[in-house]
């Protein structure tokens, strides 16, 4: 069964539309991708911008986060034509969706349904074959909490290849870390690294451990 690893960029719905707004709060601005063989090899990758609907401009620290500005796509397909293109690009069947997180997924159900359009075979095999694979990673390790992709792929002595929050490369990393944590004989070494970042570490028992007193110590002499 084949793979897929998805990364959506997004920037928010303006005030201006409070009805809007409850129902879905942003709007996805990019849509990236990568698909993996049975073998874990890639053989495919999608990567569009799309044209939000409601906003004029994209938020400076949207734009800082993610490198895309408003002339980026402003001229950009909309965003029924591109989940139309993406869910065509993943196949009727035979795969398995993943991201990091379930924000994703809860994006393209929100502002699906904001954008009223309707179901299709696609993507309702899409909805049913997704899955959180930061939900997995956290369970692979006793963790209290979640954390970010570049961290995660971090602990596991992973680098991060190009710019964050650009799609096509957090679906890559997503796909790498993936990858990395399903290989039989990496995981032990992998989890080793992770649980000894969250290893207590030893505290000084006293002062002088903490502190340097030679130079009061001197002062108080006259020495």
């Amino acid at each position: 069964m084949r793979k897929i690893f998805v990364d959506l960029e997004m920037c928010p719905i303006p005030k201006e539309y409070p009805a809007e707004k409850e129902i879905c709060k942003l709007e996805t601005i990019e849509i990236g991708a990568v698909m993996l063989d049975e073998e874990g090899k890639e053989i495919a990758s999608f990567k569009e911008y799309v044209k939000p609907e409601y906003a004029t401009e994209i938020p400076r620290n949207i734009e800082k986060l993610t490198g895309i500005h408003f002339s980026t796509v402003r001229g950009a397909a909309p965003y029924r034509d591109v989940l139309q293109r993406f869910t065509d690009w993943c196949g009727d069947k035979d795969f398995t969706i993943f991201s990091w997180s379930d924000n994703d997924l809860l994006q393209i159900l929100q502002e699906t349904a904001l954008k009223k359009i309707d179901d299709t075979p696609q993507m309702s095999y899409m909805y049913h074959h997704w899955k959180d694979f930061q939900q997995e990673y956290c369970e692979l390790f006793p963790m209290d909490h979640v954390m970010s992709l570049e961290k995660a792929m971090n602990y596991c002595g992973l680098e991060f290849k190009g710019r964050a929050h650009d799609g096509m490369n957090d679906a890559r990393a997503t796909a790498d870390l993936y990858r990395a944590i399903h290989n039989k004989e990496a995981f032990e070494e992998f989890q080793e690294k992770v649980l000894d970042c969250f290893k207590p570490k030893p505290i000084s028992n006293s002062l002088s451990d903490l502190f340097d007193f030679s130079a009061f110590q001197a002062a108080v002499s006259g020495t």
